[in-house]
């Protein structure tokens, strides 16, 4: 345990960089070729910039949390009972009660189910209860320049931070978020922000901060535009049994992608717990659960809540609350 303990302390210090005083982020080459990219390519004003990031400070706990997750992920049944709980479930079939008519527009403009959408949020911010407080500019900046396992991507999300604050007419240093960047009650990062937040409530902005109509219709225009697809299954359970006898590690799926008929499945000895097409391409999944290893189907539309965020847990927390939520406003539990 205490040799774990140390190679997480090393693997934290090699992904955070040394940070220099808490006012020297316009003074570093680094930030000033940002900055000059930024002039270059959007037409920002150089000096403006320069005042903006002599007014950034650290935030290394952000760095801290992320490297945190890398290192010692939650096993299945703990980050499951974190989401899929009676909280959640009660919750979300009130948010949904309280945004009906919202939620059932989102499914005809996007194919996508009410219950998803619900779960999703509930998932992201507890059905918008939880407000990130971390300073966003001060986060996209440091994870920018001081982590540098994921450094480019960071300057390209602090580069579309800055556009959306331009065209919001928001200031940059009045915003917060998570501590990976994420922003609002969907919490979506600048880029998606920027590609598929919606105004759905057609009052002349997109407010993912404030607007739950924004946020519903923002969350099915993203999951549309990564594939989703109306009236289809998102992920079904399969059972494996004893007598199969077969090892199926080959055909685990890493890239979460559907790859696989569901017939080629069955021939393996896998029973799906749900009657589907035979011809309906899946990505065969795998999770230690409390009981063992579990096998999952994971359609096209599980692989696009995977694009929200690529985990195999979040994704299937997501398919597993969505149900237990329909379940529960159906029996009208709640």
């Amino acid at each position: 345990m205490m040799r774990n303990r140390c190679l997480e302390f090393l693997w934290l210090a090699l992904c955070i960089a040394p940070v220099a005083s808490a006012d020297a982020f316009a003074e570093r080459p680094e930030v000033r070729q940002f900055i000059e990219t930024m002039v270059d390519r959007h037409g920002f004003d150089t000096e403006a910039l320069n005042r903006l990031f002599a007014q950034a400070r650290p935030c290394l706990s952000a760095a801290r949390i992320m490297t945190d997750q890398v290192a010692q992920p939650l096993p299945w049944p703990r980050y499951r009972s974190h989401f899929v709980n009676g909280w959640n479930i009660r919750h979300g079939v009130r948010f949904w009660r309280q945004h009906a008519a919202a939620l059932a527009r989102a499914r005809r403009v996007y194919g996508v189910p009410e219950e998803v959408i619900v779960a999703i949020i509930g998932v992201e911010t507890r059905y918008g209860k939880t407000r990130p407080s971390f300073p966003e500019f001060d986060t996209l900046t440091t994870l920018a320049f001081d982590y540098p396992r994921r450094a480019e991507f960071f300057r390209s999300e602090l580069e579309q931070y800055l556009l959306l604050m331009r065209e919001e007419q928001r200031d940059p240093l009045s915003v917060k978020g998570s501590f990976a960047g994420a922003m609002g009650i969907p919490q979506f990062m600048p880029s998606s922000y920027r590609s598929y937040a919606v105004d759905f409530n057609r009052d002349g902005r997109r407010d993912l901060w404030g607007n739950t109509d924004d946020a519903i219709g923002s969350v099915a225009n993203y999951l549309k535009a990564y594939g989703w697809q109306a009236d289809q299954p998102v992920a079904v359970r399969a059972r494996l049994p004893d007598e199969a006898g077969q090892d199926l590690a080959a055909y685990v799926s890493t890239s979460l992608k559907p790859e696989w008929n569901v017939e080629a499945l069955q021939s393996l000895g896998l029973v799906p717990t749900e009657r589907l097409s035979a011809s309906a391409r899946a990505a065969l999944l795998a999770i230690e659960g409390e009981g063992g290893r579990e096998y999952w189907l994971g359609f096209d539309n599980f692989y696009a809540i995977t694009r929200y965020n690529r985990s195999l847990h979040y994704a299937l927390a997501v398919s597993q609350l969505s149900r237990e939520i329909r379940s529960a406003r159906r029996a009208r539990v709640y």
